[in-house]
């Protein structure tokens, strides 16, 4: 893996809100890459028309006179871009599609958890349908991952890599939702019925490089949505 003291001499900008949202793998990858970055948390929906696609989150990456060097919208893209950067994603396009593909199920299942804070009526019993649905599968595919590759806390080898950061700040996002939580009601991550999940999460808040990280105390203060 290549830290930012081993590439370009780069600082980088996260906008977001302060929650959790689509935006704590960043916040963890940045950490974890040891990279220099600071946060803005925009003036919304002031800052809106300022942003490239006119949401967020968004990095800036500004190049060692501070100038702005390149501007990226999208939760994954973003991710995805570190990543690769630093080294943190296999070479091999096959051994990097793996994960990915675990990270976009994550992504599906937690768009019904935003959905489901903001449905009424009938709906809302619908959605709780389809989370048990797709949230079992996503138990199940990554618990039989973690397995076979001997349920040491991580999903590739023996080391820190980018699905097992992604998948930690989702199974976390689950971990920290209130009541009205999809989560909480039909409990699929918990310990009990994911031990694999539970290794993970353990053996990434061991993390020597992530130190920061979980010191901080935004870390668990941070609310995890804009929803009430």
């Amino acid at each position: 893996m290549t830290h930012a003291s081993d590439n370009d001499n780069v600082s980088y900008v996260f906008r977001y809100f302060d929650v959790q949202g689509y935006g704590e793998t960043t916040r963890m990858l940045l950490t974890f890459l040891k990279l220099d970055w600071s946060e803005e948390l925009p003036e919304w929906p002031k800052e809106k028309e300022n942003q490239p696609f006119g949401h967020l989150p968004v990095l800036v990456e500004k190049n060692s006179l501070g100038e702005t060097a390149f501007v990226l919208s999208e939760s994954q893209a973003i991710e995805r871009y570190l990543a690769r950067k630093y080294s943190l994603m296999p070479a091999d396009l096959q051994q990097a599609a793996r994960q990915e593909q675990l990270r976009d199920q994550l992504t599906e299942v937690q768009k019904y958890h935003f959905e489901y804070c903001k449905a009424t009526g009938t709906r809302k019993e619908i959605l709780v349908d389809k989370y048990r649905e797709e949230a079992s599968k996503l138990a199940e595919v990554h618990a039989r991952v973690l397995r076979e590759n001997g349920n040491n806390g991580h999903y590739v080898g023996d080391k820190t890599s980018y699905i097992d950061i992604a998948a930690y700040a989702f199974f976390k996002f689950f971990r920290s939702e209130g009541p009205r939580a999809l989560e909480k009601q039909l409990r699929l991550f918990e310990p009990e019925n994911a031990p694999e999940i539970a290794k993970l999460n353990a053996t990434i808040e061991a993390e020597e490089d992530l130190a920061p990280y979980f010191a901080s105390p935004a870390n668990s203060t941070r609310p995890t949505t804009l929803f009430k």
